[in-house]
């Protein structure tokens, strides 16, 4: 690997639509359905979340990705994580692995005692 290739990009709406962009060509599939406004797409991966932590600042958590849009992720966690707090975030997909902020929306828990975590991207142009 090229050193070029293992840096992470800054989290940019230009950047998630041109590794959506490629995506789509290559799955040829339909969106998930939704009601939302920008439609998410299955990205399984990992993602890195850097989470509030009484005793030390912040803790990382490892997460699966389960979605994402340009303007969000939807993640699969072991542990809650608190509607309404900003977190750092870093996608890491073959193409490209980015970091930035988003916003917790929501916090789910499932049958099997996981969370499913969505969150929106806060960019630093708006």
């Amino acid at each position: 690997m090229q050193a070029a290739e293992a840096e992470v990009a800054v989290l940019t709406r230009e950047a998630l639509a041109e590794l959506l962009s490629a995506r789509r060509g290559v799955d040829q599939g339909q969106s998930m359905r939704c009601r939302r406004k920008v439609a998410r797409w299955p990205f399984p991966g990992t993602v890195q979340l850097w989470l509030p932590d009484d005793d030390f600042g912040e803790r990382l958590e490892l997460a699966r990705s389960l979605n994402l849009s340009e303007e969000g992720l939807a993640v699969r966690c072991e542990e809650p994580v608190k509607p309404g707090i900003e977190i750092t975030v870093a996608v890491h997909e073959p193409e490209i692995s980015f970091q930035g902020r988003a916003i917790v929306r929501h916090c789910t828990e499932n049958d099997d005692g996981r969370y499913c975590v969505g969150m929106s991207f806060v960019f630093k142009d708006e």
